[in-house]
Parts: structure tokens; C-alpha cells; sequence
């Protein structure tokens, strides 16, 4: 029998339900799940509809069949009772019974989101209950978000539930009152902005604290029209932001681009902020332009290619550089995939565009960047020191030079675990020449560059905690006179404070085993710095300690005996302690004259002197002085807190003794606590470590946790012998 002749009983019958419920009448007739429930919903009641669930065979019915059957109750706390059932919920999936709650009303949404144990015992998530908000009006939905704690505690939704709940309300006054209600992060919050009304994103950008690319997002958000009045209203204020207009253009639609380009020319922007939207432009608008009504300069600019992100301009050596001028922000260049030929080009190209980007790659992966400057300032020094590099040097004098000139050079970041520190400068090969300040990988990599430029071959290698090079395939000689080649391990970081200073390199052509034992600090701790048995257990050739000093006396770096110049220091620097054993306050300005005598350039060289001054100079029993720290700190009327090395020395018979690094006059200058106090404050992370106690705040030696591959290694002299 056919689902027709079911209707037809069900119309004669005034107990519909007995129908439905009696498993043998409906065996008779042949029927879908889909012609069931429109029977169901079509003659039964609600009350009669919740009966049938008290029947095995409705209760085996496929879950969804069971789920309409409820969505098609009409009364909707009757529904809310059904799901608050535990036999009928148990019955359900989460999904049907998400399914069901979507379809219920604003107050039964809310009661329910408001039940915890119900929430829990249904299974529902986090991106459940978002989902289910966002069936809500829009003023229950704002009723519901306006509770903060609810939301973040409550409910526990994510930032991005809550983002995304947020922008779906209706009312810009509404939305920008939530953005202030709940702590966001900084691209959640912009997320939300691009959705307001351009008068409302243009006043945030103008008043919020946003970093310059969350600016920049928004104002992309922009149409052309309100983009053209805010750049034309407020160029100042993009100026001091480093707002440039390009950046903006650069990612809007070609139909947006087309209608800025339109009142360009009548814009009030610089020739070369018009130079780089006119070469930034999709290629689309490019080839919609009328290119004979243009100055030559744009035509130029527009006959520039971009990259496939249309980020930058491909930059092509070959053509007239001089059309690359003012175009400086678009370009960014890789000279380690260049050829010798178009590195020259390259080097003529940094005097016409010296604020484009110089990139470099630091472990093939991770994109560092210099300017134009820095690159030819960093290469003109490489190339003064390889030409320097006599013709019959072998690989490892040349290495020695080297790594000792890169010593000379560099210096550990000064700033680096404060709060001002920069990972992307320290890191980017020119940059950390030019400037003279590096970390671990970043010196490494330098080092890496310049013998791969003179023939050696090296690979960087990470403990994870540290960067150092391992050369590969090396000559080394014997102390019989013959040779061995190999491999071997230079840590060009922990030799940064012996090479500035004169003294032995400990951490010259040695075995993975020797540079494991120097991971051991003098409180015996295993600081693991070099350990990575991986690709370093093979690493057995090392330099002995007099074929060391052999090999720098060959090319200028000892003496003839081999000594290195810090033995000439130690012997300055003790012959004053024992000269002024009872004049300490003259004993430390005599050494602090010394330092300055030996390396002028200390002031600026810090982490390598903190070393020679805490290990050499004022690391003497004549001194008496119950506490002594040597450090940085930073100058409180100083924006930028940059670093200034300075001495806290608590004497027996003076008394506290401070001094700071003066970086105009290259000398120790002494303060009173106070003066200094006034003038200087520690880094709040050094302050971390010392639970908020300054060194001169109390008597206490505190034990600071030192990690040995923060640092450019330890100096250490011993007998009167740099080693």
C-alpha cells in the first residue's frame, strides 16, 4: 500500500497517533523517512509528536528523523524540555542537537548558553557556542557579548570566536564600544576596524597606538575616494608614522587602483611617492594607462616588473640604474645569488638607491635585512680584508686573520635579553658589520660569507642553544712539522672578546670534544652550548696549543715567542694593582686609563669589555671591595634605551663607587649614587633576574643565572698568560 492511502486513514481517524505508534499498521504501507515526517508534522500535535519518542521503534530511528520530529514543535520551550531530557539528548548527536538549539529563539539560545552543565554534557565547543551566537539577533547577540566575563570565562571563547562575533554586529557605535571592552590583540582588533565605515577606520588610525603595518592594513580597507582625501589631509602624520602611500595602493583591486590613478597627477604627493605607485600598479591598470600623456619618469616606472606578489620591483642590473632612482622602497636584492659582475652593478646601484633593502638568507631560510648603506659600507671592509690576505696564505692563516678581524670588529649585542632588543638587526649579515653588533648565529653567518668568498668551506651548526661554524676539510699543521686535514669546530662568537682584546683563542680549530669541555662553566654546569653529537661526533682534529700560537705569529697576531698582547695587559694591569694596593680609588681609574689606552674603542665594544674588566682588570685580591658588578644600563632621558656599560663597585674603605662609559669623551666617568641613580635604570629584564632589586640596593651577591652562549666568551688569565 502506498504513502497515499496511509493519508487517507490518517484523515478518517480521529486517533491519529495510534497510527504512528502501532509498528504493525505502518509495516502495511510503503513509505519514506521524508513521507513519515511530513505525516508527523501534518496530523500530530506537539504533546503527540513528544509521545512517540516513548516508543522503542521511534526510538531506533536515525538520529536526524528524530532531530526533525523536534524542530518541527512549534512550542519552543517544549523543545527546550526535550533537550534538557537525558534519554532524549543521549538519543541525539552533538550536531543535531546544535542543529535544534539554532533554530530555537533568542531567549531559549541564551538560557541554554547560560547552562554550563548542559553544555558539557552535550559536548558542545567552543566553536559550537560561537556558531550558535551568531544565529542570535543582533541585540541579544550584543546583550550577550557586552557581558565580558561571561564571554572570556564563561563561555571560554577564543579571541578570534570573539573577533568574529564582534564584527558580525550591525551597529559601527556598538562594535567600536566592544573593541574597547575586551582585550584583543593588536591584528584581532584590526580585523574588526576594516569592517567600520571609512570615517570611523581613518579616526582610529589617526588616534589608536597601532604598530604602522596594522595602519596600513586598515587604511588598505579604504575605497580610493576617502584614501586620496586622507593622504592629501594628513601627510604629515604618514611621514611620522613611515606611512607610504604605495604601500597602501599596492594592495588594492585593480578597480580601486584604476580610480586613484585617475587624480594622481592632481594629488599633493612627492614625485617619488608617485613614482612608486605608478610602478607598484597591477599590471592590469599598468597596461589600461594612456602612457603618451605621461612625463617620461612615470613611463619609466610603469615599464618596471613586479614580482609575483607584487611586493617589490625584479630588479634587472643590466638596465640604466639610473631608472631605478627613486623608486628605493620597491627594491629588495640578494647579492649572495648575484655574480661578481652584477655585484659590482649592485655596489653602483646602493649610491643612486641607498635605502633599498639588501637581503640575506640566515640558514637558507630566514630573511635578514640591511640597507644599501650598510651593504657597501659592510662589503668595502670584507673586501679591504681578503685583499689584505697575502697570496701565499694558507686556508688556515687565512682563517686565523679572519676570524680575529671579525673580533676586531664585532662585538656581542650589547642590548641583547632587554627589552629593547632587535633579533632582526643582530642577525643581518652588512647590517651586523656596518654596525658592529651581532649575535651567535648572526656572527657566525658573517664569518661563513667571508670564507666562502676566499675558498673554505664551512657550515653553520646549532646546539639549539648556541651557532658556531664547523670547517670542513682543512689543512692543520702538526707540531711534527707535518699536516692533518679534516674537519674541525670555530666558534667565531666566544673568540669576539679575545680577538678584540689580543688574547689566545680558545675557541680556535678545536675538536667537538675540547669544545664540549669548554660548555663547562666555573660553577660546573653543563651548559650544553655545543652539543650536537648528530653532526659534530666525527669532529676529532684540533689545533695544539703551540702550533696555535705558531700559526698567529705567521701572520702577525703574536710575537715571536707566540705570546699574544694580552700578556703585555695582565702585566700593566697587575703592576698597577701592586703600585696602587692602598689607593683602590686611584688603583680603578689607573685601570679604567689602561682600557681606554689598550682598546678606545671600549665604550662601544661592551660585552667584550665587561669580560676583560670582570675577568682581568678588577679581578684582583689587592682590590677590596665587597661587591663588584659590571654591566649595562640605560640612560633614563633615552628614548631608544640604548645600552651603556657602567661599574658598581662597593669598597671596603670608600664606600659605593659608580661609573658609566661616556661614549662622547671614550672615558669611565664616576657619579655619585645619586647623579648616577638619577641619570641611569637598570633593563627591566636584568631587573627579572634580581626579583626587582637594583645591585646597589643591597649587600647581597646575587648568583645570575649565566647561559654561556649569551656572550662573546669568557677571558680568562691565568700566571700572567692570556689563556
Amino acid at each position: 500500500m502506498k504513502v497515499q492511502d496511509l493519508r487517507k486513514l490518517l484523515e478518517e481517524t480521529e486517533d491519529k497517533l495510534t497510527i504512528f505508534v502501532s509498528l504493525e499498521t505502518l509495516k502495511k504501507y510503503s513509505f519514506s523517512n521524508g513521507d513519515l515526517l511530513n505525516l508527523i508534522n501534518e496530523f500530530l500535535t506537539d504533546e503527540e509528536k513528544l509521545k512517540l519518542f516513548d516508543y522503542s521503534h521511534f526510538q531506533r530511528l536515525d538520529e536526524w528523523i528524530k532531530s526533525s520530529i523536534l524542530k518541527q514543535i512549534s512550542d519552543p520551550n517544549m523543545q527546550v524540555q526535550m533537550l534538557y531530557n537525558d534519554n532524549t539528548r543521549n538519543a541525539l548527536s552533538t550536531y543535531q542537537i546544535i542543529d535544534i538549539i539554532k533554530n530555537l529563539g533568542d531567549n531559549e539560545k541564551t538560557q541554554i548558553l547560560q547552562d554550563k552543565d548542559f553544555l558539557e554534557k552535550s559536548k558542545i565547543k567552543d566553536y559550537d557556542i560561537k556558531n550558535i551566537i551568531s544565529t542570535l539577533e543582533d541585540e541579544a547577540k550584543l546583550e550577550l557579548l557586552e557581558d565580558v566575563e561571561f564571554i572570556t570565562n564563561g563561555l571560554a571563547l577564543k579571541d578570534y570566536q570573539i573577533t568574529e562575533l564582534i564584527k558580525e554586529i550591525t551597529s559601527e557605535e556598538n562594535k567600536i564600544k566592544l573593541l574597547g571592552s575586551y582585550s584583543l590583540e593588536a591584528y584581532s582588533k584590526v580585523d574588526i576596524i576594516k569592517t567600520l565605515n571609512d570615517n570611523n577606520k581613518i579616526e582610529i588610525v589617526l588616534n589608536e597606538e597601532f604598530d604602522r603595518y596594522f595602519k596600513i592594513d586598515i587604511l588598505t580597507s579604504l575605497d580610493s575616494d576617502s584614501l586620496y582625501t586622507f593622504l592629501s589631509r594628513h601627510k604629515e602624520f604618514c611621514t611620522k608614522n613611515n606611512i607610504r602611500p604605495f604601500e597602501i595602493i599596492k594592495k588594492f583591486n585593480t578597480e580601486n587602483q584604476k580610480k586613484f590613478i585617475e587624480k594622481l597627477e592632481q594629488s599633493n604627493l612627492t614625485q617619488d611617492e608617485k613614482l612608486e605607485i605608478y610602478a607598484i600598479l597591477k599590471q592590469e591598470v599598468k597596461d589600461s594607462i594612456n602612457v603618451s600623456e605621461l612625463k617620461e619618469e612615470y613611463k619609466t616606472a610603469i615599464s618596471m616588473k613586479t614580482n609575483e606578489f607584487n611586493t617589490n620591483i625584479v630588479l634587472d642590473l643590466d638596465r640604466n640604474l639610473e631608472d631605478y632612482r627613486g623608486l628605493d622602497n620597491l627594491i629588495k636584492v640578494q647579492p649572495e645569488i648575484l655574480t661578481e659582475e652584477e655585484k659590482t652593478r649592485l655596489l653602483q646601484l646602493c649610491d643612486i638607491c641607498p635605502n633599498m633593502q639588501v637581503v640575506n638568507l640566515l640558514n637558507d631560510t630566514v630573511e635578514e635585512e640591511s640597507t644599501a648603506t650598510e651593504y657597501k659600507d659592510a662589503e668595502k671592509w670584507i673586501t679591504d680584508l681578503i685583499n689584505n690576505l697575502k697570496p701565499e696564505y694558507s686556508d688556515i692563516q687565512k682563517l686565523a686573520v679572519i676570524d680575529n678581524a671579525i673580533g676586531r670588529k664585532i662585538s656581542y649585542s650589547p642590548d641583547f635579553d632587554t627589552e629593547v632588543f632587535d633579533a632582526d638587526d643582530c642577525r643581518a649579515l652588512w647590517k651586523i658589520i656596518s654596525s658592529g653588533y651581532g649575535v651567535c648565529n648572526g656572527v657566525a653567518n658573517v664569518e661563513k660569507y667571508i670564507l666562502k668568498r676566499v675558498g673554505i668551506e664551512s657550515e653553520m651548526i646549532s646546539s639549539g642553544k648556541h651557532t658556531f661554524l664547523r670547517i670542513k676539510n682543512i689543512e692543520l699543521p702538526l707540531a711534527n712539522g707535518e699536516t692533518i686535514k679534516g674537519d674541525t669546530i670555530v666558534d667565531p662568537t666566544w673568540n669576539l672578546a679575545e680577538h678584540r682584546f689580543g688574547g689566545y683563542p680558545n675557541n680556535f680549530c678545536i675538536s667537538y670534544e675540547e669544545a664540549r669541555k669548554n660548555d663547562i662553566g666555573i660553577d660546573g654546569k653543563d651548559y650544553e652550548s655545543h652539543r650536537n653529537d648528530e653532526k659534530l661526533q666525527d669532529v676529532t682534529l684540533s689545533l695544539e696549543e703551540q702550533c696555535l700560537r705558531n700559526l698567529f705569529k705567521s701572520v702577525g697576531l703574536a710575537d715571536e715567542q707566540g705570546q699574544f698582547p694580552m700578556k703585555d695587559l695582565v702585566e700593566k694591569s697587575e703592576m698597577l694593582h701592586q703600585i696602587y694596593e692602598n689607593q683602590p680609588n686611584e688603583n680603578i681609574k689607573k685601570q679604567f686609563l689602561l682600557l681606554s689606552q689598550v682598546c678606545p674603542e671600549f665604550v662601544t665594544c661592551q660585552n667584550s669589555t665587561m669580560g676583560i674588566l670582570s675577568n682581568i682588570l678588577l679581578k684582583n685580591e689587592k682590590l677590596k671591595f665587597s661587591k663588584c658588578v659590571v654591566n649595562r644600563v640605560y640612560n633614563k632621558e633615552d628614548k631608544e634605551k640604548r645600552p651603556n656599560l657602567y661599574v658598581y663597585i662597593d669598597l671596603d674603605e670608600l664606600g659605593k663607587r659608580f661609573y658609566y662609559a661616556d661614549k662622547s669623551t671614550g672615558q669611565f666617568v664616576q657619579l655619585s649614587q645619586e647623579e648616577f641613580t638619577q641619570q641611569f635604570e637598570c633593563y627591566q629584564e636584568d631587573l627579572n633576574l634580581s626579583k626587582g632589586v637594583r645591585p646597589w640596593e643591597t649587600k647581597e651577591q646575587f648568583k645570575e643565572e649565566i647561559d654561556l652562549s649569551k656572550s662573546s666568551g669568557t677571558i680568562i688569565a691565568k700566571e700572567e698568560e692570556e689563556r
